[in-house]
């Protein structure tokens, strides 16, 4: 069942689903199966460091050990910077009520790149369910809402857009913002149909190339 997220805006709050939406939606897929000389399929599997040993699927596992060697539990990792200082956690975006702020600069949001977009299916307590039409004008004149998202919690939050389309569907985009440097050469180019040598000086003779001689 698709996971819920509560917004709030201007002392109105709505509960909308994710519902995922992926190339595989959009273009299709298509899968390859491997089947060996007996037209069995095959399976993948794992082969260990000895060089003969194979592991079937699910046969191996990601730990984590602490510089001891001992093993160490998810709960028990804490996330710290290089220099070792402990950093603050953020909750999963799901666990509380999201206040969404107005965004009117559309450059603001190209200034990210999407890597995930879910379509939301809100639920009000009004009698048609859905937005609220106050929401639902803005969105539609342009304006975008943007709210910091975390899945499950961690030590950051991507920068997430609810946006309108054309026919009145409702976007959740996350994103992730561009880090684009603009650089500059020390002496400028030289652009086309500008003199490529220096003028000759009165008194001197121009120098050409004459074809014929080679």
């Amino acid at each position: 069942m698709p996971r819920s997220l509560t917004f709030t805006l201007d002392s109105q709050s709505v509960e909308a689903q994710l519902i995922k939406v992926d190339r595989k939606q959009l273009y299709g897929s298509v899968s390859v199966e491997t089947r060996d000389s007996n037209d069995a399929r095959c399976q993948v599997a794992t082969l260990a460091e000895d060089g003969k040993t194979l592991i079937p699927r699910g046969g191996t596992a990601l730990g984590y050990v602490n510089p001891d060697g001992e093993w160490v539990t998810r709960d028990q990792l804490k996330p710290v910077d290089l220099q070792g200082n402990a950093l603050d956690e953020v909750e999963s975006s799901f666990d509380n009520p999201i206040a969404l702020s107005i965004v009117n600069d559309v450059e603001h949001f190209l200034n990210h790149n999407v890597r995930l977009s879910y379509r939301l299916n809100a639920e009000t307590d009004t009698s048609d369910g859905g937005f609220p039409d106050n929401w639902i004008k803005q969105l539609k004149a342009g304006t975008l809402f943007e709210f910091g998202f975390s899945y499950r919690g961690g030590i950051g939050l991507d920068p997430a857009f609810i946006l309108c389309d054309n026919d009145d569907n409702i976007w959740l985009l996350i994103t992730e913002a561009n880090d684009v440097q603009f650089v500059s050469l020390e002496q400028a180019a030289v652009c086309a149909g500008e003199a490529l040598v220096d003028e000759v000086e009165d008194g001197e003779e121009e120098s050409t190339l004459d074809f014929g001689m080679l």
